[in-house]
């Protein structure tokens, strides 16, 4: 992508000083400016008029001897749609480009609509599942048995195609010049197209070899959630202490957000060094604190937290290496006893109180 600033049209700015006392005060500088630009993508060209806003603020109202200066900008784009460059093959290129995405849009329809059926088919069988399992068993159904009938694959997929469709229909408009709306657009088809490559895995459980994985994340998905939950409320604990202890004394805790990024990179190895660096030493109380706070922590969340989780997973990857055999559910037992033991005339089946299936599904969950 190559950039050409045509010209600029026009640019101002403004100061504005705010003043608390004769010690010190905020200075916020605001420049705007008005640019028109050519934008070459491979053989496309587009006019663009872009409108820039920056603010800068000098904040030293905390009179500590450091000035605080942050950066905000801010930019709207419009698109000349009446700008053609003659002699150029960009419009055969447009049609080529909307061609494909539409046929990106007619495959994901079809794929929703498909997915949206096998999904309304599921709660249907569900809901005679459920009324059946609760007047002979007198029970009701458990969550690995809404799993069966209500895939999350289907799910999955749905959230894809929906999102891929929107994605497309937005790249068309851009394409058009209609729209400039460039980071919901790339977010949209960004986010879908990682769905559909994890999709993939759902091909990959026909083979028993291959599906390793997702037998593994399945088992263990809910001791992880159960474990995690304990952990995060000790890291918000941890934030919370170190974003009203630290937070006069390090920039990297003096907002509640800045404190979940820095210890969640220290979990991982980083910033351990500059935290420690960084903080100034006001008095032994404080260097006292941080340095407790920061060696309980990583020693917490490093060293036993991280080695938990690891082992919560490796602990059910071994489980179902050892296992000789697929292990069947409930449901997937009563469909192979009821087919076994299923008569001939579907006369006889109604007859039947308590066919073999349900009976055998009810006396195993006893």
């Amino acid at each position: 992508m190559v950039i050409v600033i045509i010209r600029v049209m026009w640019w101002d700015g403004e100061v504005k000083i705010r003043s608390d006392g004769d010690d010190g005060g905020m200075v916020i500088v605001i420049i705007r400016v008005m640019v028109v630009g050519m934008v070459i993508v491979k053989i496309r060209v587009m006019v663009m008029m872009v409108m820039l806003f920056v603010q800068v603020e000098l904040d030293n109202r905390a009179r500590s001897g450091r000035v605080k200066v942050s950066l905000s900008s801010e930019v709207q784009i419009s698109v000349c749609k009446d700008f053609n460059i003659s002699g150029s093959n960009a419009v055969s290129h447009l049609m080529l480009v909307v061609a494909f995405d539409s046929l990106v849009i007619l495959t994901c329809l079809l794929s929703l609509t498909l997915c949206i059926g096998s999904l309304r088919t599921g709660v249907q069988l569900l809901s005679e599942y459920s009324r059946y399992v609760s007047a002979h068993c007198g029970r009701s159904l458990r969550w690995c048995e809404w799993v069966e009938f209500i895939k999350g694959w289907h799910v999955f997929t749905i959230i894809s195609d929906t999102l891929t469709i929107t994605g497309s229909a937005l790249k068309i408009c851009i394409h058009s010049k209609e729209l400039v709306s460039y980071r919901f657009c790339s977010t949209l088809l960004g986010t879908g197209t990682v769905l559909v490559w994890m999709g993939v895995l759902r091909y990959l459980g026909f083979f028993q070899k291959y599906n390793i994985l997702i037998l593994t994340l399945q088992a263990a998905l809910p001791s992880v959630i159960r474990f995690s939950l304990c952990a995060v409320l000790i890291y918000l604990s941890y934030c919370f202490c170190g974003w009203i202890v630290l937070g006069p004394h390090h920039e990297n805790f003096r907002s509640f957000n800045r404190v979940v990024y820095c210890l969640f990179s220290m979990i991982n190895g980083d910033e351990v060094y500059s935290t420690f660096r960084k903080l100034r030493e006001w008095s032994w109380v404080v260097w006292l604190f941080s340095r407790i706070y920061i060696y309980t922590f990583i020693s917490i969340f490093t060293y036993m937290v991280l080695s938990l989780f690891i082992a919560i997973i490796t602990d059910t990857y071994h489980t179902i290496r050892q296992q000789d055999s697929v292990v069947m559910s409930e449901v997937e037992v009563f469909i192979v006893n009821s087919r076994n033991a299923a008569p001939r005339e579907t006369d006889d089946l109604e007859k039947e109180d308590d066919p073999v299936g349900f009976s055998t599904l009810c006396c195993c969950s006893h």
